[in-house]
């Protein structure tokens, strides 16, 4: 949990010293004044990135030169204090006064989920948007899941720019010898990714179902399924069938009968996800693509391409779930990665920005009622803390 934050020059906020209680923490204040961005500095000292911003230079306020973060955190018995200086040229991070190597080394240890209203598009959006949700959760299992993640987009994006020199040019450096080592670099690490990501479904998928049932007192139920670009079927691998390069992007549905497929796929007989089978049928896979891939310059198919399906019935809720079903759903995914840090690391920072606007009685009691059960640190920014369904610990007013 975080007890202190130290914040100058982060976006319209100036200097301040913040201090923090274990339980409910309130930030109030009117809208505009910086609550989100007490929240945002939260979530940069403890996962190293910013839920608002693609680049932390956004962050610096816009008649600063750089901006200064410094937090103190309790784990384990122990405080941990981190610091982070961003410039408009360069970046200091460091954590109890050692120098990282950049703000994504702060990722692990110190888990934050953030709550916000624009969580809707974990339903609403494009897939990217739950690969990321689905990724970030990843990395909070194992280490060594980032490290696939990061590999995978290394070699990813080199062979992307092989197949675009290719594509303008007719030959690319490095020739066929080097795509052939690109190609099965990427058919290695897409297996180990696809492999997490699905053992990640296969133990995400209830709990998520559990929280929405209990969001929407038992109303309807809801289905999580991982879905891939890569086969139809991800329970028969031997006898996959591959979609047809008209079929990139969209997923048949299993057995005709959903539009979701079964979060139990790619098991081997023992329920575990059989990894090989995945890297052979990959192989495969771009193989079949290779000539459409140099014609169009760009890699087709692999875990960049997957999706997480969630639906109600048969049906995603991306295309048919109403407003209220899909926040609910949402909540119901932000607490399902409560979970899973308070499982693989430790019990996050749960920040909550503003989520309780826009829901119903009902629902505001039955979110009230899973954040309390938690027991995580809340840090909520509201303009109207006189309205939330809880007494706050602590009350912080920003003007």
């Amino acid at each position: 949990m975080i007890s202190k934050l130290w914040i100058e020059k982060v976006r319209s906020l100036g200097s301040r010293e913040l201090e923090f209680s274990p339980g409910i923490n309130v930030v109030g204040g009117p809208n505009g004044c910086g609550k989100t961005t007490v929240l945002e500095s939260i979530h940069l000292l403890s996962q190293g990135f910013s839920f608002r911003a693609h680049d932390l230079k956004e962050m610096i306020a816009w008649n600063g030169d750089e901006l200064i973060l410094r937090g103190s955190f309790e784990e384990a018995a122990r405080t941990v204090t981190r610091a982070i200086r961003v410039g408009r040229r360069a970046c200091d991070v460091r954590e109890n006064g050692e120098t990282l190597r950049s703000p994504a080394a702060l990722f692990g240890n110190l888990p934050a989920v953030v709550m916000q209203p624009s969580d809707i598009e974990l339903l609403r959006g494009a897939p990217d948007v739950r690969r990321r949700w689905l990724d970030e959760i990843l990395c909070f299992r194992s280490a060594a899941n980032a490290t696939t993640l990061r590999n995978y987009r290394r070699i990813l994006q080199q062979r992307n720019q092989w197949l675009r020199q290719f594509k303008r040019e007719g030959v690319a450096t490095g020739g066929e010898e080097l795509f052939i080592v690109l190609t099965e670099q990427l058919a290695d690490l897409g297996a180990k990714l696809w492999a997490a990501r699905i053992e990640l479904s296969k133990e995400i998928s209830p709990i998520i179902t559990s929280y929405y049932r209990k969001l929407s007192n038992g109303v309807d139920e809801i289905t999580c399924a991982y879905k891939s670009s890569i086969l139809k079927e991800l329970d028969a691998l031997d006898g996959a069938e591959f979609l047809d390069d008209s079929e990139l992007d969209t997923i048949a549905p299993v057995s005709g009968s959903t539009d979701c497929i079964a979060s139990d796929s790619g098991e081997a007989q023992d329920g575990s996800v059989d990894e090989n089978a995945l890297r052979d049928a990959y192989r495969r896979k771009l193989s079949g693509l290779e000539y459409a891939e140099k014609i169009q310059g760009i890699t087709l198919s692999g875990p960049h391409k997957d999706d997480l399906g969630v639906c109600i019935g048969d049906v995603e809720m991306r295309s048919s779930g109403s407003q209220g079903q899909c926040r609910c759903a949402a909540i119901a995914m932000r607490f399902a990665a409560v979970d899973v840090a308070s499982r693989y690391l430790n019990k996050p920072v749960l920040l909550l920005d503003d989520v309780f606007a826009e829901l119903d009685v009902n629902r505001r009691d039955a979110v009230a009622s899973l954040i309390r059960e938690k027991q995580c640190q809340v840090v909520i920014a509201t303009p109207e803390p006189e309205e939330l369904p809880f007494k706050a610990d602590t009350t912080i007013s920003i003007k």
